[in-house]
């Protein structure tokens, strides 16, 4: 209402007239609009900024644009920033080149010691316009400043906390992923290990259990026999232990001292062929053998675990598809040349045409594993069936050696 001196038509013979208290009624429902400034904050605006148009009131347009920059996109934020600055610089001009006793701020200056009794006899002393129009510029500026600087400072921190709001979402989204991968490779390393350590003993008990289905005549085969059934079921339930103990200690995929079984789970080590080998060999398989080792201390764990599993679902495989033939196996490891491993036997009549006693059992798991474990550290693999044999070809890249000790100084030299 203040702001109404700014409009002469509002005033008549220096009182408010009809039409500044029509304006006044007017104006009070849309100054209402400020209540509404959170969820539509465009309405606060579009009246200010006619308001602003009308006779300089600017208050109401600041506050809308206030709220504009801190909720609106920021296309719609631009639009309001820049249209509120050029409404505020017009009114401010206009106020300043009207007559000062037009300006709302003339008021501020009146000689309190005059008792109005108008417009007209509550005048401001000409000498004060230059300090009239410099307030009202002052208070321009500082309310455009306010309302720009403030709004702009309130969206920017809404915005970090917006960030930082879908940074801790993706941290806990990554941190659940991270978990899911977690369980999901757990998973995986307990099927391999059941596979690998329990195919290998669970064949070569089939085969036993097959001779003594057959029978023999010899008492002595028949207890040889059983021995062995009794060995190889022994420690298929000391590894099943194993393997149970270190899910429950989380330590499954960890290198432990273990005792009372031939080949444990996780000391699986090329040292162990020989015990691997003559398991196979107990069950009447011959195997061709060529086992060349060298390095082996400066052999990676996981290089060395790899390749003893390889050998052994090989061997599995060969027992299981191709009972009776003989397997070719060749193993050369060193640190400049790599691992090598080089499984065959021939592929029989019966196996060709799916009556073999344990071809039925074959998921293709083993070779699948096999391919893991070798891309895993470099190497390739190639299986499948070469001239009448079915041959399992693996190769590991070449393993740093271990650098020499440093030769003692001679205590002749300088």
């Amino acid at each position: 209402m203040m702001a109404l001196i700014a409009a002469p038509w509002a005033f008549d013979d220096g009182q408010l007239g009809n039409l500044g208290v029509m304006t006044v009624l007017v104006l009070v429902p849309l100054w209402a609009t400020v209540f509404v400034r959170h969820r539509w904050p465009w309405a606060p605006f579009i009246v200010g900024a006619m308001l602003a148009a009308g006779w300089g009131d600017c208050l109401l347009m600041l506050i809308g644009m206030f709220h504009l920059l801190i909720r609106s996109p920021r296309r719609q934020a631009l639009i309001a920033a820049i249209a509120g600055g050029l409404l505020t610089t017009v009114s401010t001009l206009r106020l300043c080149l009207n007559r000062t006793e037009l300006n709302p701020y003339s008021i501020l200056f009146i000689d309190p010691s005059i008792q109005p009794t108008g417009l007209a006899t509550a005048a401001p002393p000409p000498e004060s316009a230059t300090a009239v129009n410099g307030l009202t510029i002052a208070v321009a500026v500082v309310a455009f400043g306010l309302s720009l600087g403030f709004g702009l400072l309130l969206r920017r921190t809404r915005r970090m906390q917006a960030v930082e709001a879908f940074a801790s979402h993706e941290v806990e989204l990554n941190a659940a992923l991270t978990a899911e991968l977690a369980r999901q490779s757990e998973r995986e390393l307990l099927a391999r290990e059941l596979h690998d350590t329990l195919s290998h003993r669970l064949s070569i008990i089939s085969l036993h259990s097959g001779a003594l289905e057959v029978g023999s005549d010899s008492a002595a085969d028949v207890t040889s026999t059983a021995s062995a059934l009794r060995r190889e079921a022994h420690a298929s339930l000391e590894e099943l232990r194993h393997l149970v103990g270190g899910v429950r200690a989380g330590t499954l995929a960890g290198v432990q001292a273990r005792r009372h079984a031939s080949t444990p789970p996780n000391l699986a080590s090329m040292r162990s062929l020989p015990q691997l080998i003559a398991s196979v060999q107990a069950t009447g398989t011959v195997i061709r053998q060529t086992i060349i080792i060298e390095d082996l201390d400066s052999a990676p764990t996981p290089v060395d675990r790899a390749a003893y599993r390889i050998v052994q679902e090989a061997l599995t495989n060969a027992m299981k598809h191709a009972p009776g033939a003989p397997v070719e196996l060749s193993v050369t490891a060193s640190a400049a040349a790599g691992v090598r491993i080089r499984v065959s036997n021939p592929v029989p009549a019966a196996e060709a045409a799916g009556t073999s006693d344990l071809s039925h059992t074959g998921s293709g798991a083993g070779l699948e594993t096999i391919r893991e474990r070798a891309v895993a550290f470099g190497g390739h693999a190639q299986l499948g069936v070469h001239g009448g044999e079915f041959v399992v070809d693996v190769v590991f890249p070449p393993f740093n050696r271990p650098a020499p000790p440093l030769a003692p100084a001679d205590p002749s030299g300088p």
